[in-house]
């Protein structure tokens, strides 16, 4: 482990306890024999504190027992980067021993290990195309789109007669719960999404959402029919059990939705074709882990490459520091020219600015505090030595979204750098009121990069052609019954695409 130099409040701070339950917990370990404390006498002698016991060698213990069981909810509990290399290889080799112990036994769980920090399995607050992969297989919306053309989920059928809207509900649609869904939580469902800000101006053109019979609904709308469809086919609309968490219609539903793991079971009693894989899991695997993982991995599990997002940089539209135009195309402008330089140094990065890109005017910015959202570190301290390089003064902060809203992080920052899924077009182009609705003026926002992703498939998984947000869509996919390895997927044939 580290030899760091740490007060009392950077532990209260690092552990997330206050000063005094530090000094009892230290004192708890010094009586159960973990730890040696010894007092600094006199000005300027630092306490020490050194271990007693082998921590590495014990977590490695409980490592090993723990995924044994299938459990790997300990691997988000351990802050990685505060153990030696040594440790984090062993970790990786005895988690990679464990996956591949699960991939060719006849373990009816398929395991899919993930680098996400966390899924956000809510349908009103996930914003990364991994936890929508997710979220799509637990939750059913009335309809789907598939290039272009809308198909029935939920509902069969529909048809328009002038503003009327009329839905017919399939006859056997069952909460997860075993509940059969009522009309009544249809429309519930389907208002509480409406009452989003960000659907605030569609919402105004509903004249009413009302029950017809036991089967059949009715939306009077006053718009077009491919607008209405295309919000009942959007993420959000996904149908919510009004009482109880986590509860879908959907092919899969949740075992257990913990930090670091999420396991699904197929929905026996879903009403459309059912999965032909009873059970997944994702595990997160900490980012620190992922290139010790990468060589003993990629012999036997398949990698593909997944639209991971899109990274886009936003200004704050209450700070005065951009009420200048030239100083908004200033800043975006160096945020472009970094996002080709990611480009440079991540394979897995693709920068929207491909041309040669002006020469910037210089304006003159006080101080910025720019917030970064993204899982590694590396990127935050790249961006931080960037800005330093053009003279810019800057202090890139790492930020986490969880539920949060933009406004409340743009309390704290000038710039938010953050990774997306792209809201339809046309909610932003005509709903005014919508939180992102001012950067459709692209002097106050800009895309930076895409983000793809590294997914290690188990070498009997089959993937199906047909995808979600870029990833496989599980309800098409199987598992081959031949335990013969195929061809390690690499870099070169099967490149990122662009």
């Amino acid at each position: 482990m580290r030899n760091d130099q740490l007060s009392i409040d950077d532990l209260s701070h690092k552990i997330q306890l206050s000063p005094k339950q530090v000094v009892r917990k230290l004192k708890k370990w010094e009586e159960e024999g973990w730890i040696c404390y010894y007092a600094g006498k006199g000005r300027g002698h630092l306490s020490t504190i050194h271990w007693q016991k082998d921590v590495e060698h014990q977590l490695l213990i409980l490592l090993k027992q723990a995924f044994e069981q299938k459990d790997f909810n300990m691997l988000a509990a351990i802050q990685m980067t505060y153990f030696t290399e040594g440790f984090q290889q062993k970790v990786a080799t005895l988690l990679t021993e464990q996956l591949l112990l699960n991939t060719h036994s006849m373990d009816p769980m398929l395991t899919i290990p993930i680098y996400s920090k966390s899924l956000n399995l809510h349908p009103h607050h996930y914003i990364d195309t991994e936890s929508g992969w997710v979220l799509s297989h637990i939750y059913s919306r009335l309809v789907t789109q598939q290039q272009d053309k809308f198909q029935g989920d939920i509902v069969h059928y529909w048809e328009q007669v002038g503003d009327c809207f009329i839905f017919y509900v399939r006859p056997f649609i069952y909460w997860h719960n075993g509940e059969k869904v009522k009309v009544e939580e249809i429309i519930q469902s389907i208002t509480a999404t409406f009452e989003l800000e960000k659907y605030s101006y569609f919402y105004r053109k509903v004249i009413h959402i009302k029950k017809r019979t036991s089967t059949t609904f009715e939306v009077i709308y006053n718009g077009k029919e491919e607008e209405l469809l295309t919000l009942f086919s959007q993420l959000d609309f996904s149908l919510q059990h009004p009482f109880v968490k986590n509860i879908g219609t959907g092919a899969y539903k949740m075992l257990q939705n913990m930090k670091g793991v999420v396991q699904l079971t197929v929905n026996a009693q879903y009403h459309l074709p059912h999965a032909l894989i009873a059970n997944i899991q994702f595990v997160t695997i900490p980012s620190t882990l992922k290139r010790k993982l990468e060589w003993s991995i990629q012999q036997q599990y398949q990698r593909h490459v997944e639209l991971g997002g899109l990274v886009s940089a936003y200004l704050n539209p209450h700070s005065r520091k951009w009420q200048r135009q030239e100083a908004r195309l200033f800043i975006l402008g160096i945020l472009k020219q970094f996002a080709q330089q990611i480009e440079q140094v991540d394979p897995l990065k693709i920068s929207y600015a491909h041309e040669n890109l002006p020469s910037l005017q210089h304006a003159t910015i006080e101080k910025l505090r720019i917030g970064y959202i993204v899982n590694q570190s590396k990127f935050v301290e790249a961006l931080q030595a960037f800005l330093a390089q053009q003279r810019i003064e800057a202090e890139v902060l790492k930020l986490e979204f969880d539920d949060t809203t933009m406004h409340h992080l743009f309390e704290q920052v000038d710039v938010l750098m953050i990774g997306e899924y792209p809201v339809a077009a046309f909610i932003l182009e005509q709903n005014k009121e919508h939180p992102l609705s001012m950067y459709v003026d692209n002097t106050w926002h800009t895309p930076l990069y895409t983000a793809f992703r590294e997914i290690y498939y188990p070498s009997n998984f089959r993937r199906s052609d047909e995808i979600i947000y870029g990833y496989p869509n599980l309800t098409k996919c199987w598992v081959s019954e031949s335990m013969l390895s195929e061809k390690p997927f690499n870099k070169q044939n099967h490149p990122v695409p662009k």
